[in-house]
């Protein structure tokens, strides 16, 4: 576990989802693709250069934690196949304020009961 320190330091817009949803750099790129267009994962993996199968596993952390939406798409002489797109960043973005405010609060107490507890003054 990194500390809050570390964490500060390094945290910018590129690694703000590593920190609020625990994906990888490689999940990132993906998500980031997305924003500008609906793939399949063979497209994916094309534009990338990686692996079909690689390219599932992070697609489905981002499924897990809600950074992509997948869509079928049915063919007219029958069967499917699916798309991704990513999350707007926009409700990202307002998602991760509730998240941070929450988080704040439930420190701001915890910090509150350490001091109560082992303060000793």
């Amino acid at each position: 576990m990194r500390t809050i320190k570390d964490s500060i330091t390094s945290l910018n817009c590129e690694t703000i989802l590593e920190c609020f949803y625990g994906i990888n750099d490689s999940d990132a790129q993906i998500y980031r693709l997305l924003i500008e267009r609906n793939l399949k994962i063979e497209e994916i993996s094309q534009i990338l250069g990686r692996g079909e199968n690689s390219v599932y596993k992070s697609l489905q952390k981002l499924l897990i934690a809600g950074l992509v939406v997948r869509e079928k798409k049915v063919l007219p002489g029958g069967g499917y196949y699916y798309t991704y797109r990513s999350v707007s960043p926009n409700k990202l973005a307002e998602e991760m304020r509730r998240i941070m405010k929450e988080w704040c609060e439930k420190v701001a107490f915890t910090i509150n009961e350490f001091e109560e507890k082992f303060g000793g003054d």
